[in-house]
């Protein structure tokens, strides 16, 4: 393995119940504090890696089989069919390896537009329960991705319910196949390059292959171990920005294992592009000067598409630092 991939640690990433935690958190504010030690959990693992595995999180097993199974056959289908779902969205591949060929995204914007692909390329007997299961997949991961979300909000002090209301009931969620191709030759090469999330919350589905690969604030990689029945929830650039930089958004990359094909799916819970960015006067101090200037989603996500050679790419969000 190539020195600059290594890593010399697995680390099990914090582990957070969401079972131990109500829908909503726009109860009276004394009900808050019998989830104290969970919210405590959970800023930790937000501020120090910004990744933490989540459990018992309700989704059925047997959807998360048949997803599997979906997502395979679609993986296995000709080049040329799968290109018909392979298109560009916020969140299409900015952070690509030399060997991207081997890789494959496809992109399935929510519940509505897996009706529209379906038929496309699956064969009509099978469309309808294809586009039964990844739609229903898609609702279930948006609405953990809502509940996340005020967890988050109530981790940060914040009243739930005015702020999820305000600033990300307009989210919306894009949800992809990840498809990376085993190869001998590739093991210990990066699959898909070191980057952050240009999105607000990801959501990921990974299966035992592993591969996936988490940078600390020291500057150290550590190889996230595969668990199963979990999910790998990760802050992106815009939930850093709002939090004024309170929670991580980590840089992290995928590396080949080479001993089978990996398959990943992820639901990024996104911002809309015309929606405007800026960390509430809540999480501004003396302690924590605001540290972005406000912007809007799209422009960080030009600012990625136009520096997508850069070697700094993964800083992008720092270009709106400072006031």
């Amino acid at each position: 393995m190539p020195s600059s991939l290594q890593s010399t640690h697995e680390i099990d990433l914090p582990l957070i119940d969401i079972s131990q935690f109500p829908q909503d958190f726009d109860e009276q504010e004394v009900n808050r504090l019998q989830y104290l030690p969970g919210l405590a959990k959970l800023s930790d693992a937000c501020k120090e890696w910004g990744f933490f595995l989540l459990v018992n999180h309700g989704v059925p097993q047997e959807l998360l089989q048949k997803v599997q199974t979906v997502s395979r056959d679609l993986l296995s289908m000709p080049a040329e069919v799968k290109d018909r779902v392979t298109g560009c969205n916020p969140i299409d591949s900015y952070y690509r390896s030399p060997n991207y060929e081997s890789i494959r995204f496809i992109n399935i914007a929510n519940s509505d537009s897996a009706g529209e692909m379906s038929p496309k390329i699956w064969p009509q007997k099978e469309s309808s329960y294809c586009c039964e299961t990844l739609g229903t997949y898609a609702v279930c991961l948006s609405n953990l991705a809502q509940k996340i979300i005020k967890m988050i909000l109530a981790s940060l002090g914040l009243d739930v319910d005015s702020f999820y209301r305000a600033d990300f009931e307009i989210c919306s969620s894009v949800l992809r196949v990840n498809g990376y191709s085993s190869n001998e030759k590739s093991i210990g090469e990066e699959a898909l390059l070191a980057h952050t999330d240009p999105v607000c919350l990801t959501i990921l589905y990974q299966d035992d292959v592993g591969g996936l690969q988490i940078r600390s604030k020291e500057g150290n990689w550590f190889t996230v171990k595969p668990r199963s029945h979990s999910f790998v929830v990760n802050v992106g650039d815009c939930l850093k920005a709002w939090s004024n930089g309170r929670y991580r958004s980590a840089e992290h990359r995928v590396v080949y294992t080479g001993w089978k094909d990996r398959m990943s799916i992820g639901l990024f819970y996104v911002f809309p592009d015309d929606a405007q960015i800026w960390a509430p006067t809540e999480l501004v101090d003396e302690e924590n000067p605001r540290r972005y200037k406000p912007f809007i989603n799209s422009q960080l996500k030009h600012e990625i598409r136009t520096n997508k050679e850069d070697k700094e790419k993964a800083t992008a969000l720092e270009r709106f630092a400072g006031i």
